[in-house]
């Protein structure tokens, strides 16, 4: 006979490397071509309702239709930098590689007590910040 456990408890972010890896992985799926499965990865720490999830993915994959067809295939991701911003918060840069450009990927962490929740999610193609 076999036995499953499971915890109820959904998982916790409760280190810099976690939300580093959480944010690879989304980044990852982004890069891939598939914001949905990106902003899926997340929702589990996104403290925002479903819908508002479920719209921003939409968002995104209409605005990706449009930047693809000038910025080429995607190509894949690369990691940028970590910017720590005192005990509350940390952003993790990745960039989504196409033929002809980049966009930066950005997740924000916040640590209101003891785990970090993702406070934001954003992208664009200013690729000139990666240098401030």
């Amino acid at each position: 006979m076999i036995f499953f456990c499971a915890n109820a408890q959904a998982a916790t972010l409760d280190n810099l490397n976690a939300t580093k890896q959480l944010c690879r992985s989304a980044a990852d799926a982004f890069s891939s071509g598939n914001p949905r499965k990106s902003y899926e990865i997340l929702r589990e720490y996104w403290p925002l309702p479903e819908e508002e999830v479920t719209n921003l993915a939409y968002q995104t994959e209409s605005q990706l239709k449009m930047v693809s067809s000038r910025f080429g295939n995607i190509l894949g991701s690369d990691y940028v930098g970590t910017k720590v911003a005192g005990s509350s918060f940390i952003e993790h840069t990745y960039i989504a590689k196409f033929e002809k450009h980049a966009v930066r990927y950005i997740c924000v962490f916040y640590k209101p007590k003891a785990n970090w929740i993702v406070n934001s999610i954003y992208w664009d193609d200013k690729t000139q910040l990666l240098f401030k």
